[in-house]
């Protein structure tokens, strides 16, 4: 049985996995493994494979083939973190702890039966390191998915996974899912990190540029909230199969059978044609996604209404000539802070997403129709063309893309070449079809990927089974701005420049005890050096707490602040401590630095907004 003080550790840090190894406690499976004694003397465990008995370690000596095991890992880094995958008796474990017991360290044991022999054998106190982070054990995917996304949101350093060899053997279908989901996990992480760390700055700085726009245009999620229950809507993506169907779109638009939403690229493709969408969504915060609105531009077309998300890129605004409209998305920490109804009800928001079209997707669903159809929805390539024609900037498929590419399932049952973009897409748009209630959204496109939660309709059988009346209204936007609560505004306008005036002294504070602790550190006074790094806590404190950090700058530097935040642990067990000094102090002044580059940054923008906010009527 679990061993009385490992139950106390596990019910204090480890709860969840305590009550998985309390149901098999009174039912542990007597066929899968046996406790047996090697010829050293030693423990060792023996599995239940088929008819036969298969050792999990050595049945001679689990210590010397425990060694063996940890030969190779000899050089890992201090910052390294490490997953034990499968612990067994926990042999290997303690022979690598040995060796690098400053490591953070996890130990994963899908099969609960080996965890429960473990902890009925070896005391977690015994451990020769106190730096476990995590404990866990199941097969099932909310634990794997729960513990990897813990472990790589924690970790800062490298990963090392030592694999228990015998346990991959035995149990090779449990292994290799963890293996997929492991990467799948990491893949997603990078992306989303990567995705931070190009946008952070942008989604900030449009949003304070765009504070006009949106002071000025309707909020379409405030004045058309669940206006169009019980109708359809068209979502017409750029895919390349949108080329078969300008004929069938141009007829719905013509007998305003369905309303008709353009994301991204594809209102050019639309235009090209001479079909005005009922409005063209835009919400991308790069520079570059002005030049999907050129050609509007540029032809003077003042009658496609634009939604556009808070923070999309502020170019995209510039000189648009037809009516806007806009929708907070979360992104946006400026409109959070500002904007209140004048109702005093929550303002609802559009969530970030790697497409317009998922965007848009939850626009429609929040917006109340009850059917949305999709229209040149790839998410994939077709004969080496990746949008519809009328995009002048688009291109064709290369072959390196193709040898990179991915197969998936397409309308049909076949299968269709995609690539990772594309794929996240699907992926994102299937979790939100998932969780939408009372809604039917049809996918026409052909030869598209397939969109799990979706039904495939060819467009010509929508049309003439489920499109029989017109009922686009003619003007069914509104015009006029949003109210938004003006004496709201102007009072935490009034707020947040008294906290931007505070930044100033609570900076000047921050270096100062920076200089301190390189001073303690450099004349090896670490008592007192340990005193100022209990200030620079506070004083990092207070610049969470202060309201122009939060909104804008930690906002703009959130990958950075994220960095620091989770290493903060690991800079406090450094042993060393001239480099503990020396690592904290240039961790937290690189990033103040950062942060005081883009309040400069942002200073003139700023003024601009509260004069904006002055002005509004």
């Amino acid at each position: 049985m679990l061993l009385v003080d490992n139950i106390i550790i596990l019910k204090e840090v480890f709860p969840t996995t305590l009550l998985k190894l309390r149901e098999i406690e009174n039912n542990t499976d007597k066929e899968l493994i046996k406790i047996e004694e090697a010829k050293n003397g030693y423990k060792t465990l023996s599995i239940k494979n088929e008819e036969k008995w298969v050792y999990l370690h050595s049945k001679y000596n689990p210590m010397r083939e425990a060694e063996a095991i940890i030969e190779e890992y000899k050089d890992i880094e201090s910052d390294s973190s490490i997953i034990f995958y499968g612990a067994g008796l926990g042999y290997h474990i303690d022979a690598l702890l040995n060796q690098h017991p400053n490591v953070n360290y996890y130990i994963y044991e899908p099969i609960p039966e080996i965890l429960y022999a473990y902890l009925s054998n070896k005391e977690i106190k015994d451990l020769p390191s106190k730096k476990l982070k995590g404990m866990v054990t199941g097969t099932d995917n909310e634990t794997i998915y729960s513990f990897l996304n813990e472990y790589i949101s924690k970790s800062t350093g490298k990963t090392v996974m030592i694999v228990l060899p015998q346990h991959k053997n035995l149990f090779e279908e449990e292994y290799k899912k963890f293996l997929d989901i492991y990467r799948e996990v990491a893949k997603n992480k990078k992306t989303g990190t990567l995705t931070e760390y190009a946008f952070q700055k942008r989604w900030i700085l449009n949003s304070m540029i765009n504070f006009k726009e949106i002071l000025s245009t309707p909020n379409i999620l405030v004045e058309k909230k669940e206006h169009f229950k019980g109708k359809p809507a068209l979502l017409v993506a750029a895919g390349p199969s949108l080329n078969e169907e300008i004929e069938n779109i141009r007829y719905i638009k013509d007998n305003r059978l369905a309303y008709i939403f353009s994301v991204g690229s594809a209102i050019n493709t639309l235009v090209h044609h001479g079909i005005y969408p009922d409005a063209a969504c835009t919400y991308d915060p790069t520079e570059r996604n002005q030049i999907v609105f050129e050609k509007v531009k540029d032809m003077g077309i003042s009658d496609i209404p634009m939604i556009f998300g808070s923070s999309v890129g502020y170019e995209t605004l510039e000189n648009y000539k037809g009516d806007k409209y806009h929708m907070i998305t979360s992104q946006d920490t400026i409109a959070a802070y500002y904007l209140k109804s004048k109702e005093n009800i929550g303002i609802d928001i559009v969530f970030d997403a790697p497409s317009i079209a998922v965007v848009t997707l939850q626009l429609l669903y929040k917006l109340g129709f009850s059917t949305i159809i999709l229209a040149g929805q790839n998410l994939a390539y077709r004969d080496k063309k990746r949008h519809s024609e009328g995009i002048e900037y688009s291109t064709d498929v290369t072959e390196e893309e193709i040898k990179k590419g991915i197969w998936v399932k397409d309308v049909y049952g076949n299968e269709v070449l995609t690539d990772e973009g594309f794929n996240r897409m699907r992926q994102q748009m299937e979790l939100y079809i998932g969780s939408f209630e009372n809604i039917k959204v049809i996918n026409t496109t052909k030869g598209g990927a397939h969109i799990e939660g979706t039904t495939f309709i060819e467009l010509e059988e929508v049309i003439k089974e489920q499109l029989k009346e017109s009922i686009v209204e003619e003007k069914w936007l509104s015009s006029e701005s949003t109210s938004y609560d003006k004496e709201y505004l102007i009072s935490q306008s009034q707020k947040m420049d008294k906290e931007y005036k505070e930044t100033a002294k609570i900076i000047k504070e921050y270096y100062s005890i920076l200089d301190s602790i390189d001073t303690f550190i450099k004349n090896r006074n670490f008592n007192q050096a340990e005193k100022m790094y209990v200030k620079l806590d506070r004083s990092l404190s207070k610049i969470e707490k202060n309201k122009f950090f939060q909104v804008f700058i930690l906002s703009m530097n959130r990958v950075s602040y994220k960095a620091l935040a989770d290493g903060i642990d690991s800079l406090n067990e450094e042993k060393n401590k001239t480099l503990k000094g020396e690592r904290i102090s240039n961790s937290f002044r690189q990033f103040m630095d950062k942060c005081k580059d883009d309040i400069e940054a942002i200073e003139d923008i700023y003024s601009e907004m509260k004069k904006v906010i002055a002005e509004f009527q």
